[in-house]
């Protein structure tokens, strides 16, 4: 069978996609009853977030007040969307003027424990996950005519994007939960003051910065390797618009590998990240292709999205040329094939096929499945093709289980595209499809600078990726890397591991990748230090990216006990927020009698102590390789042009290559 490969029209495509995001009409914010209820009296008067991008991953402080102008003690729901790959680790309460933080205890107990504070009167805190969706915080008994201060923290590991460094704080909902939307009304409001402060650390220079839509009220400062932005609103912000930052580094900057350190003492075990940016070349093709947009047309998308959706689709098709072919493909409560296979995109066909997706409807439910059960029909062996989903919901009727999707992909091997419009979708499903695939998932927010977006998404459908990419480190002393399995690499995109060690010493790091069926391989050295103390949050980013995998697991292949139990404990050992634990905020009596430890404290006591100790030092490099993996060649970028820029030859015929699989 011949290779096929990506056509230069999928820019149009990629163009239009990106434009599909509509105004959402949730935010995050104080839930309150529909029907009224005693929350009526309770307000937000100030928030401020606080948040350092350095070495690789980031810090998202909140540090809020909530007020109760009411005559008797209420109790505040705060609820905000899942930040992407996010640790909750910090619940602060304080009561009578002093700071108390939150312990991780199962859920179950904890939800007992703070229930039964609640109804004793006394003053309690509980921050859950609510599944893929949305952090919530519970803050019980708001003193009648006062307020109380409420701090959260929450990391995440940061990775680069063809130079480019993307950070969302995540604000605007997705309006994809039916039953949370019917039940509570959301306050968005702040009263008094909000300020978003953000400090970006990076040892590699820094071209530009932008805050999309925040470009008039943004004030940036640099100061040598370190800029800081600062939002800042005396009154009345409302919280239903994502802040979204970018950072593009120069030009300039090499490919790489870097490994960031901790070792509290020479006793203890260690924790590391691992990053490697590898080099490109690129060769872009351009031939005629199919391509099957599946569209959400359920009840989520009423309103402007379908509108801006039906008008990015009808952009696409106006550029496509006459051999290329299209089907769309819609779905709701069921899938319909309107084009009733590929059409050639003709000047007329084009032209009659607006009108009709123009004129759709929303309504209905999220039958996902149908939709791609409908995509995966009708394939010609002989012609390039590609999946295109785009979505802002959930799977929530049909077979919906990870297990039936991956089943679904099992029969075809198919690239799947999935553009996840808004927040609060199942980004984990939808991630793995993608990454089955052998394709790619982008969230997208309304906030985004769609031309920036675009312009990554353009380099990863245009160009062939790294396959089987697998990273191995030598030496008895490496443990529990995490994730076990790279997959695919695309062009500039960051290759990310976490894992353990014991003792010191040199190791040697090799990573294999298949170009064209044939592996590469590339070696460097590095050092595990016996004393590293500067980022003791990595423990909490390791155990996440392990929690991880066994979540995977778990949506996968069921709940069983076992990986019940090994998330639980995960999540106590090491003060994590996850689906079977919460952090719960309790007097120190109540603590003590309970046997809750002050495990997150003393975690929380290093950690701050190693941000303080950073914030007085020069931005750590942490490159291993000393160019010696690829050679001093640049990291591909936004302007990396059309010739070759790093070692890694990369041919792109075969790269959207589909072939019936044998059953």
């Amino acid at each position: 069978m011949r290779n096929r490969r990506t056509s230069s029209r999928t820019i149009p495509l990629l163009t239009a996609l990106l434009v599909l995001l509509a105004n959402l009409s949730c935010a995050a914010g104080l839930l309150k009853p529909v029907q009224g209820g005693d929350q009526s009296g309770l307000a937000i008067t100030s928030h401020r977030v606080d948040v350092t991008i350095n070495n690789g991953f980031v810090r998202t402080e909140v540090d809020q007040t909530f007020a109760n102008s009411g005559t008797a003690p209420i109790e505040g729901l705060y609820s905000f969307p899942l930040p992407k790959q996010a640790s909750l680790s910090e619940l602060s309460l304080w009561i009578a003027g002093q700071e108390i933080l939150g312990e991780v205890v199962a859920r179950e107990r904890a939800t007992q424990i703070y229930e039964e504070q609640k109804a004793q009167g006394k003053q309690a805190a509980l921050a859950e996950k609510n599944d893929y969706r949305t952090f919530d915080v519970k803050v019980g008994n708001i003193p009648a005519q006062s307020d109380i201060r409420v701090r959260l923290v929450y990391y995440q590991p940061l990775t680069i994007d063809l130079n480019i460094g993307r950070y969302l704080y995540p604000l605007a909902e997705g309006n994809v939960d039916e039953e949370r939307l019917a039940f509570w009304a959301v306050d968005a409001q702040v009263a008094g003051p909000f300020t978003f402060h953000l400090q970006l650390k990076s040892a590699f220079p820094v071209k530009e910065v932008r805050l999309p839509g925040f470009d008039q009220e943004a004030v940036i400062q640099r100061n040598g390797d370190v800029i800081d932005v600062v939002i800042d609103s005396p009154q009345g912000a409302a919280l239903n618009r994502d802040i979204v930052f970018y950072y593009r580094l120069d030009d300039s900057v090499p490919a790489r590998v870097e490994l960031v350190p901790y070792k509290a003492d020479q006793k203890s075990d260690g924790t590391f990240m691992l990053v490697v940016t590898p080099a490109a070349d690129l060769r872009p093709i351009a031939e005629g292709s199919d391509w099957t947009f599946v569209l959400d047309v359920s009840g989520s998308m009423d309103g402007g999205k379908l509108a801006t959706l039906a008008k990015g689709v009808g952009k696409v098709l106006g550029q496509m040329r006459p051999n290329d072919r299209f089907r769309i493909v819609t779905f709701n409560d069921n899938a319909r094939d309107l084009t009733g296979g590929y059409i050639a995109a003709t000047p007329q066909a084009v032209q009659d096929w607006l009108a009709r997706i123009q004129a759709l409807q929303a309504g209905g439910s999220t039958n996902l499945f149908a939709g791609l059960e409908q995509a995966y029909r009708p394939l010609d062996d002989d012609r390039t093709s590609g999946v295109i989903l785009v979505t802002d919901g959930v799977a929530n009727v049909g077979p919906t289980t990870h297990r039936d999707f991956l089943n679904l992909l099992k029969n075809c091997d198919l690239r799947l595209f999935t553009f996840v419009i808004g927040n609060s979708a199942n980004q984990p499903l939808l991630e793995r499809l993608a990454k089955e695939s052998g394709g790619f998932a982008m969230n997208l927010s309304e906030s985004d600078d769609i031309g920036g977006r675009l312009l990554q998404a353009k380099a990863k459908v245009l160009y062939q990726n790294l396959h089987d990419v697998k990273i191995t480190i030598d030496g008895e002393r490496v443990t529990d890397l995490t994730p076990q399995a790279i997959g695919n690499l695309y062009l500039g995109q960051q290759a990310v591991q976490f894992g353990r060690y014991r003792g010191a010493g040199e190791v040697a790091i090799t990573m294999t990748a298949k170009i064209s069926g044939q592996e590469q391989v590339w070696r460097t050295q590095a050092t595990l230090p016996e004393v590293a103390t500067d980022n003791p949050e990595l423990e909490r980013l390791w155990a996440l990216a392990r929690i991880d995998e066994k979540m995977e697991k778990i949506r996968e292949e069921g709940e069983s006990e076992e990986l019940r139990q090994q998330v639980t404990e995960l999540g106590v050992n090491y003060s994590l927020v996850t689906d079977y634990t919460s952090m719960l905020v309790v007097t120190d009596d109540v603590r003590e009698s309970q046997g809750l430890g002050n495990r997150n404290a003393e975690r929380v006591q290093q950690e701050r102590a190693a941000q303080q100790q950073r914030a007085t030092q020069p931005v750590a490099n942490h490159r291993t390789d000393n160019g010696s993996t690829f050679s001093n060649r640049p990291s591909p970028g936004i302007g990396h042009g059309s010739g070759p820029v790093g070692i890694l030859v990369i041919p792109l015929a075969a790269w959207l290559n589909r072939r019936k699989k044998q059953q």
